[in-house]
């Protein structure tokens, strides 16, 4: 099977992000060599406030959503958030300067998984949220070969078809942050944890309200229903493209906008659809065969209550 491989893949950028005892190697998100050496040596040296949470996910699995919600159970209103989610992603921001923009009570956001991120990162509340491997292959693409294809590094990327794309999910572990059944994996075995909220992206969209009690308690944040309802409004898919979909709503920052612009450029397509089940509209018979093949050799494809569809 020829499997396209990825231009940010670690054998070319040589990035990493590695376990304390060097058995789990991921590869970082792609930037140049001096950048990423200053953003680990950040990531390594930052003191975690108490206040904060962590939210943790594998890329388009829900992180925007969560993390709105997680700041507006903070902050106590349903008001959208002024400034981006990136501003406080640490794969691409220095936390340093993330706690310039957004004083404490926040929450620090990263696709890494929690064991390749210094000691101080995985004692802290974390909230991780899982979506269904098919869904997210298909926003993957979206994601990284229409919204990102045509930055520099990226273009043979932003030629790939669906089918071409989804091989590489499936089979290519040598991907920025990792194959997501090795991520997914790896986070789930964290389920049992105090500190640890595993939540899951279909629920959070179909039963949104009591998702976000889930995480009201969770966080002791302590909100009454009326604003849990309020939050539930705000968070619906539509009323969050309308409100953050758009370069005006990105980031009045300086330094966010040096450093965030090609992600502010191309706000619009950030959000998506937000469906369940849009995998049916892209998935070919013999690639909707290929993927459950792979699945079936994973055992937590039936531990996980993964939702494919609404019945």
């Amino acid at each position: 099977m020829n499997v396209f491989q990825h231009p940010m893949r670690g054998a070319v950028t040589n990035q990493y992000f590695s376990s304390e005892d060097g058995t789990v190697k991921v590869p970082a998100i792609g930037t140049t060599l001096p950048d990423f050496q200053l953003l680990r040596q950040d990531i390594e040296e930052y003191k975690w406030n108490d206040e904060d949470f962590l939210l943790a996910t594998y890329p388009k699995n829900g992180t925007h959503l969560a993390w709105e919600i997680m700041m507006m159970l903070l902050q106590g209103s349903a008001e959208y958030i002024n400034d981006m989610k990136e501003a406080c992603m640490i794969d691409l921001f220095s936390p340093f300067k993330a706690v310039e923009i957004f004083p404490s009570p926040r929450v620090l956001n990263t696709h890494y998984r929690l064991d390749v991120l210094p000691k101080d990162f995985r004692e802290k509340k974390t909230v991780v949220v899982i979506r269904n491997p098919k869904d997210s292959a298909v926003s993957m693409y979206y994601h990284e070969c229409k919204m990102l294809g045509d930055l520099p590094g990226f273009e043979k990327m932003g030629k790939l078809s669906f089918s071409e794309y989804l091989k590489m999910y499936l089979f290519s572990k040598d991907v920025p942050y990792g194959c997501y059944l090795d991520y997914t994996e790896y986070m789930w075995s964290l389920r049992d944890d105090p500190n640890t909220l595993v939540m899951y992206f279909e629920d959070m969209i179909l039963n949104p309200v009591q998702n976000i009690q889930k995480l009201n308690e969770f966080m002791g944040t302590q909100r009454n229903a009326d604003l849990i309802q309020q939050i539930s409004d705000a968070i619906k898919f539509q009323n969050m493209k309308t409100s953050k979909g758009t370069t005006s709503s990105a980031s009045d920052n300086v330094a966010v906008q040096e450093k965030l612009q090609h992600i502010i450029d191309r706000r619009d397509q950030m959000y998506r659809k937000g469906k369940i089940g849009d995998w049916k509209n892209h998935l070919t018979v013999a690639e909707n065969e290929m993927f459950d093949e792979v699945l079936g050799k994973w055992p937590l494809s039936k531990e996980i209550p993964f939702v494919y569809e609404v019945q």
